[in-house]
């Protein structure tokens, strides 16, 4: 077959080079048109897995956990009219960008009056005068520091830190054409730091936006590297600037084919998914260096080009096809994960794997068909003194000193269990930046003056509408809040009850010490209030949709705020009432519904009216506006929080210890009722009487259950306390009983982007075990098919586990956390590792057939056959994979540095464990089995004869009647260098 393959590739050059060129401009197009920016950051969970459920249902019910982009400064004159004017400036020009939701700051906040005339609350801005001449800056001051509600939200007055909170549209975050509104923003900010000082951004926002341009420079930056440090090595290898350049226009050319298969399959280049364009290379140039190697050593044995292209098509070929295939099935086990982006980096890396290989295999033979012959300085590399002097050395140390080498390995091999039994598993989401790193410096100064900086929220379904603002309800969420916020691993916790809270300060004149639930004794009184601040809240979170299709430039919706809101409709039309009649009606405040009509008809002003509802109506910062911490349609509460960028099992023991908490405040009789209800389940009836003795509410419930609507016989069993036992026995009252339960027990659920990404570091973790596993198994069978000799198998796997065992016990011995980025490792190394087993004992087994199974000559031999092109693309698989260590991400430069580290291993175990096991067991391995494999590779039994290619020599470019090897000078290539 291979044969055939090398007659097709050299009679079809033109075809197949036209055929490859449309290809590379078809990948290039999408990755011009189509490629784009993943910047979602921290979520690794499949889209079928509970914690993703709960985040989705997070999001279905209030919007993204973490829209608020985080302005934070430390001053201690902020409180100067000049300062505090540019502090509002810098929040009204920000609010001025596209998909700038809303800005919250000290300058941006309202104080909620109690109108006592009409017996409602009414908001007003704290700051709206700035001549200061109706409020002068200390009353500011002032007024603004009285409210609880903000202390540990927007500023912090023991450090002088205050905060400005920026919400952005989750659209433009999501648009990699107009995420740059949050570097926009941050601009704006940056023009203020002569009058405010260092500026620091958090928030997911600023990660994503930075994180994102970090990745695509990088990427950029990595290929360039990798094509820099692999051509050094070419040259250094080979001295042929034509063999540099063609291996070369081989990867560039993988790489434009691996951006435009990410942008053609609709996937997005994230920090995983930006690696493949350079892994490309630095798994490329091997391909171009095994497929050199035998160029050279052919030309070198017969000195006849076409013969030996051929040759290297057909029996190279195969070994190469096997290598890539094996690391290919390495990557492809990603796929067992579910992760999303784990199954697409692993289907985009292995299919670009294979394009490598079809490229390599085509593009080689065919450009240096079309060229001279090398001269015989450029197949010096076959005998330099250095290459000699290496192989010389593995022989000799694998034929008389393979003791030395067990034992070296044991030791090695020892101390890496050790290490490999030290090692930690981690992964918080800022654990791939560095210390130094702008992004965790500033999120660590948010955390230090305001405790957390990564959303963590709970939400809490409090079933019935009617315990919205009922008093036992929201004390239980009090001393839920209570208890957070003795824990200083949380931010300042915000909920519906901090509101509430508000409404009873402002009843009481704004008096701070009355920042408390309201007491039962003012329920009644304060009926009317709530009520009113019920509708309010609806009217409001109406407008608030309005304003959000606005954005999304539905105008038709500015007609329904005109007509639904006079004030809006009242600043639109700059509408003045008409005070020149003298009649004793008084004048009309705001304009009449077909004078909006009118107005509607005659003109379009969408974009006046969301900036005046947004005067009016204005949507507070994310955490601070009510339709944001509660959802009337779905009876939930929402707690917010941030928390401290723990580890993911450290936050796994947080969410356990917060739930026990939870179960303890919102259901304090959960395990006794579950136990008297399994008792009256049995048949013991009288532990109904039990269950009501823990809480009056499960009588009462259980009571109008079984009543259902029947309001005379409720009255019934509010008269006679005995009634309702006589339906103990009755299946009625079962069903009533536990409706009576379900309903009274409050179900919560946690959640947030802190609580996601350590769920996706632990699930990650766990899969990516199991996808090594089975990258284990798939090559096992693999080399089981190869060889047909279950011993071959496993020598064949041995040295492959020694390095990474080796690198296990480095991480533990070295600290360096197991976290996905490290986990990688181990399946991309063993994957590109086993290439050079399959090469060695491709070329073991052919020798075992040509010298009649003499053990220690077939090692010899292969040794000398594959032990340069081993060397010299474990040197270029170091030196690329090194690259990745210039990375600004921890974890990429920690892939980087660990999967060099192993392919080094990998090399000293394959040239020197692996030679001196097939030594040691001698005749126990050459099986009958073996002898017979399914697939031959190097089998050079079957010689090529020029004739057959059917190819007339004369027809080469390079051919020379009186020279026919082309021995003449090439003036293109340089000098050659002593080695």
């Amino acid at each position: 077959m291979w044969f055939k393959l090398s007659q097709l590739i050299l009679r079809n050059r033109i075809l197949i080079i036209s055929l490859i060129t449309a290809l590379t401009i078809f990948f290039g197009y999408f990755a011009l048109t189509s490629l784009e920016m993943d910047n979602k950051y921290g979520n690794m969970l499949p889209k079928k897995s509970p914690a993703q459920d709960d985040y989705m249902q997070l999001k279905n019910m209030f919007g993204e956990d973490g829209g608020a982009l985080v302005l934070a400064i430390k001053t201690d004159k902020l409180y100067t009219e000049e300062n505090f004017l540019m502090w509002k400036h810098l929040g009204d020009s920000i609010a001025k960008l596209d998909g700038i939701k809303s800005v919250l700051s000290e300058a941006d906040l309202f104080t909620i009056k109690n109108n006592t005339s009409e017996g409602k609350f009414q908001a007003e801005p704290i700051f709206s005068d700035e001549t200061f001449k109706s409020k002068s800056i200390e009353e500011i001051r002032k007024e603004i520091r009285q409210v609880p509600l903000y202390n540990g939200v927007l500023y912090n007055d023991s450090t002088n830190v205050s905060l400005m909170m920026i919400s952005i549209d989750e659209a433009y975050l999501s648009d990699q054409n107009k995420s740059g509104v949050v570097l926009d923003a941050e601009a704006i900010a940056l023009g203020y730091e002569h009058v405010f000082g260092k500026m620091h951004f958090a928030g997911l926002p600023h990660i994503r936006v930075v994180m994102g341009k970090r990745v695509v420079s990088e990427m950029y930056i990595f290929i360039g590297l990798a094509i820099a440090v692999t051509s050094l090595l070419l040259y250094i290898f080979f001295r042929s600037f034509r063999v540099v350049g063609f291996s070369i226009l081989v990867v560039f050319i993988a790489v434009i084919w691996s951006l435009g298969s990410i942008g053609l399959m609709g996937f997005k280049l994230s920090i995983l998914m930006a690696l493949i364009p350079p892994l490309m290379i630095v798994i490329g140039i091997p391909n171009c260096i095994f497929l050199l190697t035998k160029f050279h050593r052919e030309v070198k044995d017969h000195g006849n080009k076409t013969k030996a292209l051929s040759r290297v098509i057909s029996k190279v070929g195969n070994a190469t096809f096997l290598t890539n295939l094996t690391t290919a099935l390495g990557f492809s086990t990603f796929a067992f994960t579910n992760s999303e982006k784990l199954v697409e980096f692993g289907v985009t890396a292995s299919l670009n794997i294979m394009f490598v290989f079809v490229i390599s295999i085509t593009i080689i033979p065919i450009l240096f068909s079309l060229t001279k012959i090398p001269k015989s300085r450029h197949l010096k590399h076959l005998e330099k003194n250095f290459a000699k002097n290496i192989v010389n050395k593995l022989v000799y140390i694998t034929t008389t000193h393979r003791k030395r080498i067990y034992l070296v390995t044991v030791i090695v091999v020892g101390v890496a269990i050790f290490g490999a039994t030290k090692m930690e598993a981690t992964g918080n989401l800022t654990s791939d930046l560095p210390d130094s790193d702008p992004i965790l410096q500033d999120i660590l100064f948010i955390q230090d003056n305001f405790n957390g900086a990564i959303p963590f929220e709970i939400l809490i379904d409090y079933k019935k509408d009617g315990r919205k603002f009922d008093k036992k309800t929201l004390e239980k969420v009090e001393a839920i809040q209570a208890n957070l916020n003795e824990d200083t691993i949380f931010s300042k916790t915000i909920s519906i009850v901090n509101f509430m809270k508000l409404i009873n300060m402002s009843y009481y004149g704004n008096n701070p010490d009355m920042y408390k639930l309201i007491e039962r004794k003012d329920m009644l009184r304060l009926k009317g209030y709530v009520d009113g601040f019920q509708e309010d809240m609806a009217k409001t979170q109406l407008v608030y949709e309005y304003q959000d299709s606005l954005r999304a430039k539905k105008t038709f919706y500015s007609d329904s705020l005109m007509l639904n809101y006079p004030k809006i409709a009242k600043q639109v039309m700059n509408y003045e009432a008409d005070t020149s009649s003298a009649d004793s009606i008084p004048p009309a405040q705001y304009p009449s519904q077909n004078e909006i009509k009118d107005f509607i008809n005659n003109t379009d002003r969408s974009a006046e009216v969301l900036e005046a509802s947004m005067k009016i109506y204005p949507q507070t910062a994310v955490g601070l506006s009510l339709k944001e911490l509660i959802d009337t349609a779905n009876t939930t509460y929402r707690l917010r929080m941030q928390v401290i960028d723990l580890g993911s099992y450290e936050i796994d023991t947080k969410i356990k210890s917060v739930s026990a908490m939870l179960d303890t405040i919102l259901n304090p009789y959960g395990d006794q009722v579950d136990a008297y209800l399994e008792k009256f389940e049995a048949g013991e009836t009288s532990y109904a009487d039990s269950i009501f003795d823990l809480s009056n509410s499960f009588r009462n419930n259980t009571a109008a259950n079984i009543a259902d609507g029947n309001d005379s016989l409720l009255f019934q069993f509010d008269l006679d306390p005995t009634l309702l036992a006589t339906y103990y026995d009755k299946n009625e009252f079962k069903v009533a009983l536990e409706k009576a339960i379900d309903d009274e027990e409050l179900s919560y659920l946690i959640t947030g982007t802190s609580v996601v990404a350590a769920e996706g570091t632990q699930y990650l973790i766990k899969n990516l075990m199991t996808s090594l596993i089975i990258a284990i198994f798939i090559i096992a069978i693999l080399m089981a098919f190869l060889f047909r000799s279950w011993r071959m198998v496993v020598i064949s796997l041995v040295p492959n586990f020694i390095p990474l065992l080796v690198t296990a016990g480095i991480m533990g011995l070295f600290a360096i956390p197991i976290k996905p980025s490290t986990l990688l490792v181990f399946s991309i190394a063993f994957g590109i590792s086993v290439d050079d087993t399959i090469h060695f004992l491709a070329k073991y087994r052919q020798e075992l057939k040509v010298r009649s199974y003499d053990q220690r000559a077939c090692v010899i031999n292969a040794l000398y056959e594959t032990g340069l092109s081993m060397f010299y693309t474990s040197i270029v698989l170091f030196f690329g994979f090194s690259m990745f260590a210039f990375s600004q991400f921890g974890g990429t430069k920690a892939l980087g540095l660990l999967v060099s580290l192993t392919m080094l291993v990998a090399m000293l175990t394959n040239l020197t464990v692996l030679p001196s096991l097939l030594l040691s067991l001698e005749n126990r391995i050459a099986t009958k089995a073996f002898r017979e494999p399914f697939i031959n590779i190097y089998d050079e039994e079957i010689d090529i004869e020029l004739s057959e290619l059917e190819i007339d020599p004369r027809t080469r470019i390079d051919y020379d009647p009186n020279n026919p090897h082309g021995d003449e000078e090439d003036t293109d290539e340089s000098e050659d260098l002593k080695s």
